[in-house]
């Protein structure tokens, strides 16, 4: 075999390989997710009520404007996860062509709470 088919052959062992180590979760609800890996989500939700400035509020601002419809049922492989300053679960994934972040409850389903005492 000649180089390129070596390398051809390669390189498709590792994409092979790349894709089967993120399996597909689906979009279990309807969400909308921010534009941007889940880094966005996490400084949206730790600064969504503290940080007042002009800059954070335009900031703020333009991830709500661009904010993404999540469809249903769509097929998406968990890229990162993070946690907010108030515990939430953050996600970030791949939705076509855009990196998208929402909280992890879109993608794994709301977590069980136990009941309270009457």
């Amino acid at each position: 075999m000649n180089r390129n088919a070596v390398a051809g052959t390669a390189f498709a062992a590792i994409v092979l390989i790349a894709s089967a180590a993120a399996p597909a979760q689906p979009i279990l609800y309807s969400f909308t997710g921010l534009p941007g890996a889940v880094d966005t989500c996490k400084w949206f939700d730790d600064n969504l009520n503290g940080d007042r400035s002009v800059g954070s509020l335009s900031r703020q601002t333009d991830l709500l404007y661009n904010r993404i419809a999540l469809p249903a049922g769509a097929d998406v492989a968990v890229g990162s996860t993070a946690t907010s300053a108030a515990g939430d679960e953050l996600v970030d994934y791949r939705l076509g062509s855009k990196t998208v972040c929402s909280t992890a409850r879109a993608v794994y389903g709301p977590t069980p709470e136990p009941s309270t005492t009457p």
